[in-house]
């Protein structure tokens, strides 16, 4: 995005636009006043028109308050921005967007004026009448409006936008070239925001404070509680005081240090992608909002220490996440007193009303509206959605949130258009991405572009770098309402998604080939035998590296602080046998944060017997129960988190993706894993077939570990893909341990 700010030349002729000299504004008594057929309460920023009353952010209230002193002159840009602005530095565009802002506030025609006209390269002028309260107006004279004709006259005005532009876009000043769809959409949310006078009152008095009260505010609160929508006011409020915006979405970005600088220099525009230049161009007062923070949780520390501490003083922080803040922005003495943090709340009543009346609503359902919703803005607009078509909600009241957008999306579920389309949206709920590709997979068909389309106009479904994902709370219930609607059904497309994911998961590499194996993991989330032993948030966070010379020490320190010198001789050992089996995991940004080692016990030797009481009681193992024919023998000898050894953290995300991919190779005959604790994670390894075998257990200094094994040549990797597929669509699990399978 270039930067549109202009310095003022010394010149005292010179644009005043990008910085005002500091100067008393030429306000009027904040007295009611008639404009036209609106009457303007400059004390509540309000304007009124019989029945309709509206809101003005306090800056295009000074703005209409000053052009109704002017007396109809034309008044230049540069006399609007010092007397409105009063020396505080603005974009160039913040002028021009705050009276497209007040002309449709207004109701104005930009092209055929009734209240603001344009006058082209000399600035504005008020052409509606002005009196007192109670006192006759008196119209301007408007020789220029008398002489444009109606017919002429095409509606052109401007409104603040959210979105990005694209590379080289310039804005058109008027025009009809100069408004855009986004426009369109952006007024649209605009005029359906209710609520938040709280935080947007905070807001705005730390943008105004010499010294903010705060430099970083956590915003958080559960999917679907309007995070984002607050975002996009705050940016608009932001706008409106003059500050530059910069706004940040994890969905958008990759979860790393330079994906995160990639992203703030495109906003800035700066080419190089390089920490320090990003600071030294930082706009004074600039303002940063980041959105969807739990996807960017991996980067706290660093945004934390080494990027928020270098921006100018004055620069405000919004971050808006559902998971409650790292403990270091409460107890680190320094970043404790200029953090807040808050959570967002439902809407009240009264705003919940507020909105339905904006969705034009009828007032006779607002009772039911309520009922059903209490205030949950999702649900709201969702349930704005059925009530304005005409239909009825049942008298109920609902206490989960849940619960209520599952009600709300039955309506939805039974009005799309075909059983193919049902299949389509399931596909969706249960993929963790959704591509046309996928899609044609799961229906059987050759083209599935048409499907994919209406897919991507559903309002609970939003498009991110992979493909297409439904909000968080509309997945688990159009998921668990589908399930129940049609189990059978449910079970084909889970198989279909997985059956594809497997083959996309034999076309990959690398940390591709990783990603697609985190996705076949993300399809088996409501299996309750796997969902606690994994962080569901944090797929996709972490990946793993064969590990370089460089990373054995680490390997080595973290095995021994994890399970003694005795374990960390062996994995000595194993590092000069078999270096390829270690694998470092890191988050995204390159930091480690945990290991694995899957070892190949195909061609085991006498020393390596000896050196690993682990190998040696797997081996005798095999040999009893199925001798190995020459096959492949992975064995999870060593995974753990580098802080929490063998906990459910992200880390185990990681391992489960490596260790499964080892076992899913070529010419597989058995394959081990070893536990520390192999009581609590027994459930999620049955789950999965891989058994209990008390026989392989071993002991190293003292520590016992427990084993689990599996035969591929008894389950092939074909069946126990079907059992995952049963097992992923049967939420509710199993009331007792699958049986295992006779010796």
């Amino acid at each position: 995005m270039r930067d549109t700010r202009r310095r003022r030349p010394a010149s005292a002729e010179s644009s005043t636009i990008g910085h005002v000299e500091s100067r008393k504004a030429q306000s009027p008594a904040p007295h009611d006043f008639q404009v036209g057929r609106w009457l303007a309460q400059p004390t509540l920023n309000l304007i009124c028109d019989g029945g309709t009353v509206r809101h003005l952010e306090p800056q295009i209230m000074d703005l209409l308050r000053f052009l109704a002193t002017t007396g109809g002159r034309v008044v230049s840009k540069d006399e609007i921005i010092e007397a409105v602005w009063e020396g505080r530095f603005i974009a160039e565009g913040t002028l021009t967007r705050s009276i497209a802002d007040l002309r449709r506030a207004l109701e104005d025609n930009q092209r055929s004026p009734e209240y603001i006209e344009t006058i082209a390269k000399r600035g504005y002028r008020l052409i509606a009448p002005i009196s007192a309260e109670g006192r006759r107006a008196v119209a301007p004279i408007t020789d220029a409006a008398a002489a444009e004709t109606p017919d002429a006259r095409v509606e052109r005005s401007r409104v603040v936008l959210p979105f990005p532009r694209p590379a080289g876009f310039e804005p058109v000043e008027d025009g009809v070239a100069g408004m855009r769809i986004a426009d369109r959409l952006t007024s649209a949310r605009r005029d359906r925001f209710v609520g938040r006078h709280a935080e947007i009152e905070v807001f705005r008095s730390a943008l105004m404070a010499d010294e903010p009260p705060f430099v970083v505010w956590h915003l958080i609160g559960s999917g679907g509680v309007g995070k984002t929508t607050l975002l996009q006011e705050f940016s608009a409020v932001a706008s409106c005081a003059g500050r530059p915006v910069v706004r940040i979405d994890g969905r958008d970005i990759e979860a790393s240090e330079s994906g995160f600088v990639v992203a703030l220099s495109q906003s800035l525009g700066v080419e190089a992608v390089d920490l320090a230049r990003l600071l030294a161009r930082w706009p004074i007062g600039a303002v940063l909002l980041i959105d969807t923070y739990e996807l960017l949780v991996s980067l706290d520390h660093w945004l934390r220490q080494m990027l928020l501490p270098h921006l100018p003083a004055r620069s405000l922080v919004v971050i808006a996440g559902r998971g409650e803040p790292a403990s270091a922005w409460r107890t680190d003495v320094a970043w404790a007193p200029l953090t807040r943090i808050s959570a967002l709340a439902n809407l009240a009543a009264e705003e919940s009303r507020t909105y339905l009346m904006r969705c034009h609503v009828p007032a006779g359902d607002y009772d039911d509206a309520l009922a059903f919703t209490r205030g949950h803005p999702l649900a709201l607009s969702l349930v704005a959605d059925v009530l304005t078509r005409g239909e009825r909600l049942r008298a109920s009241r609902i206490d989960s949130e849940p619960e209520v957008v599952r009600l709300l999306l039955e309506t939805f579920v039974r009005d799309v258009p075909s059983r193919e389309h049902r299949l389509a949206l399931h596909a969706c709920v249960t993929a963790r991405a959704t591509t046309e590709p996928l899609l044609a997979a799961v229906l059987e068909r050759s083209d599935a572009h048409d499907l994919f389309e209406w897919l991507g106009h559903l309002s609970f479904v939003e498009h991110g770098p992979y493909g297409l994902f439904p909000h968080d709370l509309a997945r688990d219930v159009v998921y668990m309402d589908f399930r129940w609607r049609d189990p059978d059904a449910a079970f084909l497309v889970t198989e279909r998604v997985l059956t594809y994911l497997y083959g996309r998961l034999e076309r990959t590499t690398g940390i591709e080939r990783q990603r697609a194996y985190l996705d076949i993991l993300y399809v088996q989330r409501y299996n309750p035998n796997l969902r606690p032993f994994f962080e569901w948030a944090g797929i996709g966070t972490a990946y793993a590296e064969i590990a370089t010379a460089n990373d054995h020490p680490a390997i080595l320190e973290m095995v021994e602080r994890h399970e003694g010198a005795g374990s960390a001789a062996i994995a000595r050992y194993w590092l000069t046998r078999q270096p390829d089996a270690f694998f470092m995991i890191r988050r995204v940004g390159g930091d480690v944060i945990g290991l694995v080692a899957n070892l190949n016990l195909q061609d085991v030797t006498p020393d390596d017997i000896a050196a690993d009481p682990a190998v040696a009681h797997a081996v005798t193992y095999a040999e009893q129960h199925a001798p190995s024919r020459g096959e492949r023998m992975p064995y999870g000898r060593f995974w753990m988190d580098a802080e929490r050894h063998q906990s459910p953290t992200q880390v185990f995300n990681v391992v489960a993706a490596a260790s499964s991919l080892a076992w899913n190779a070529p010419g597989v005959g058995w394959c081990f894993v070893a536990a520390a604790n192999p009581d609590a994670w027994q459930p999620m390894f049955t789950e999965i077939h891989l058994w209990r075998v008390p026989e392989a257990d071993f002991e190293i200094d003292g520590r016992c570990y427990g084993v689990f094994a599996h035969d591929w040549r008894a389950e092939s990797a074909q069946d126990w893909l079907r059992l995952k597929a049963e097992r992923a669509s049967r939420i509710e699990g199993f009331p007792h341990p699958p049986s295992r399978p006779a010796d």
